[in-house]
């Protein structure tokens, strides 16, 4: 088990961690400190707590967005597939009617049977 010492908002904290994990550890920390600076900036001094909570939020609020977009992304597939298949079973119905059509025009009417008498 590694030990890595990670700065986010201006404080660090120590964490463990596989071997070999310490530089995928410093990347999400590097991210969450770029996001807590930028709190900081924005909104001002915020005790340790309070900025690891917005941090969260934020966290969070990324988290129903990709979830939504994700979803919304499944959506648009499934109507593409289902107007696929839609368009298939059109042009079956299509083809199967112009069959049916030329069977018909084919077969001597009632008519016909009659003229020949």
């Amino acid at each position: 088990m590694a030990i890595v010492s990670l700065k986010i908002g201006e404080r660090f904290y120590k964490f463990s961690c596989a071997d070999g994990q310490e530089n995928y550890m410093r990347t999400l920390a590097e991210g969450l400190d770029a996001r807590a600076n930028n709190l900081i900036k924005n909104i001002g001094f915020m005790q340790e707590g309070q900025l690891l909570a917005m941090l969260c939020l934020l966290l969070a609020e990324e988290k129903s967005q990709l979830e939504k977009n994700t979803n919304a992304s499944r959506l648009d597939e499934a109507n593409r597939e289902i107007t696929e298949k839609l368009s298939h079973l059109t042009n079956k119905i299509i083809n199967m009617a112009t069959d049916l059509n030329t069977l018909i025009a084919q077969q001597p009417s009632s008519m016909d049977h009659l003229k020949e008498k």
